[in-house]
């Protein structure tokens, strides 16, 4: 995270994403039932940045590889109003 202050865009969308108020969440959540035997990239309620699994967490650097299962946690970053779908989606 410290290497993200050095930037010019980072730091705002993290000062977004901790702050009360702001336009993106962070949320932890059970896998929903439409997610269950998609890939972390597949699911559309947001961005899942994170999955714990198992005991295990798993990066967003397997989101074309990891099968969302029943029982996993996703770390979602999404519009904090509703359900909207990011543009182009």
């Amino acid at each position: 995270m410290a290497d993200a202050v050095e930037t010019s865009h980072a730091t705002p969308f993290l000062c977004d994403l901790m702050s009360v108020g702001g336009q993106m969440v962070l949320t932890e959540r059970p896998a929903a039932q439409d997610e269950i035997g998609k890939t972390m990239a597949m699911a559309t309620a947001g961005v899942v940045v994170q999955i714990h699994s198992n005991g295990r967490a798993i990066p967003f650097t397997e989101r074309h590889h990891h099968i969302i299962q029943p029982g996993d946690l996703l770390l979602v970053i999404s519009p904090a109003h509703g359900d909207e779908k990011a543009e182009g989606q």
